[in-house]
């Protein structure tokens, strides 16, 4: 049996004492946690929208005169195609404000004006008859009644505070918000304008200090996670594109007056995965069908095929097929993702798996090269 290295013992030893030190002192490390976690949240912002950002821009830039040598224009590659993006997404918020935002309003309002005579409608339809008087009280008494004694002045106070100290609090909150929204642009400006290669220099520290074969490690684990959550942007944006355009289309050439507002809705839901898309088109069926039950059916069996024929046809091949999940693996990351971080948590589980399940894959060909290596060695 080989007696454990010194430096081994050293190391554990040391990961004990940390352990240690880290229950003792729990309250005041988690204190200082926090604020070192609040003041670099305008850093992560920052980074998580120039990661996005940098992915428009790296596709243009692949497609902006490919096969030309010329040094002038390599040396306007980058420049160009991120101006392009920043003015396409500049147009797209000009978009949203002015169009898709108050045309997503009228129909929230249309729903709130005739939802009830809808619903109302299709209790009295012979099939609800043993639900009809429980859904019926539920309308006339407990969901009225709620609204009637919704304490509007206790709300106002539970949310102003109602004293100058609250007032000032939520003064405060809202310009710490901005500063960070603005620190967190400047520094994604700074990251997608920085010609040093910031992200070589880092590779190189770790190598200095932590040496190759701990930075090649480093190398590979960002280099999977990266290519896990380019590609989970890349297909949950095309798939809502396609499914929210569908949506609008189809109604729109049915003639209902808010097809916008439904086919924003539908590719809103479509951003989240697995329970985007159905949450969507329930939704939107029900906002159609108020006005047009026919119109409703269309727009469910529409969409139902674009769904199918975009995750057949078109997913399969955006981006890397090593980055797609099993379904297993998708409703397990979406489930602890929710449970763990919410709206944002089911949003990161699947690009996390992802990265997790590459990397055990790629671990689990490791040992088995290296099982045979020994073998053939013997």
């Amino acid at each position: 049996m080989n007696k454990p290295d010194k430096n081994d013992i050293l190391v554990y030893a040391g990961i004990a004492l940390a352990f240690c030190v880290v229950l003792q002192a729990w309250g005041p490390m988690a204190s200082f946690v926090g604020i070192v976690l609040t003041a670099i949240v305008p850093l992560l912002l920052g980074s998580g929208i120039a990661y996005v950002v940098a992915i428009p821009t790296k596709f243009l830039e692949r497609h902006f005169f490919p096969n030309s040598t010329s040094g002038i224009i390599e040396g306007m590659r980058k420049p160009v195609c991120l101006v392009v993006t920043v003015i396409m997404l500049v147009m797209g918020g000009f978009l949203s404000v002015y169009i898709l935002v108050p045309g997503f309003v009228d129909t929230i309002v249309m729903v709130q004006k005739n939802g009830q005579s809808f619903v109302e409608g299709v209790i009295q339809l012979p099939i609800m008859e043993p639900v009809r008087d429980t859904i019926h009280d539920f309308i006339q008494g407990d969901l009225v009644n709620g609204f009637a004694n919704m304490d509007i002045k206790g709300m106002i106070k539970t949310v102003f505070g109602g004293t100058v100290g609250s007032i000032t609090t939520q003064v405060f909150t809202v310009v710490s918000s901005v500063m960070t929204a603005f620190f967190g642009m400047l520094f994604s400006f700074i990251l997608l304008t920085d010609t040093t290669e910031v992200g070589y220099q880092i590779m190189n520290l770790f190598y200095e200090y932590l040496g190759p074969k701990r930075t090649e490690r480093i190398a590979l684990v960002l280099g999977v996670a990266d290519s896990s959550f380019h590609n989970f942007i890349v297909r949950q944006c095309v798939e809502a594109l396609i499914l929210g355009s569908v949506a609008t289309i189809v109604l729109f050439l049915a003639g209902f007056p808010y097809a916008l507002g439904v086919g924003v809705l539908m590719g809103l839901a479509a951003l989240v995965p697995i329970v985007g898309y159905p949450v969507g088109l329930i939704l939107g069926a029900f906002m159609v069908a108020i006005n047009n039950v026919w119109c409703a059916l269309l727009y469910v069996l529409c969409v139902a095929v674009a769904q199918m024929l975009e995750a057949t046809f078109v997913l399969p091949h955006v981006g890397d097929p090593r980055t797609v999940l099993p379904p297993v693996w998708v409703t397990v990351g979406v489930t602890i993702g929710g449970g763990v971080g919410g709206f944002l948590g089911m949003l990161m589980a699947i690009p996390i798996a992802s990265t997790i399940r590459q990397l055990v894959v790629i671990d689990m060909k490791r040992r088995k090269a290296n099982r045979q290596a020994k073998h053939l060695a013997q």
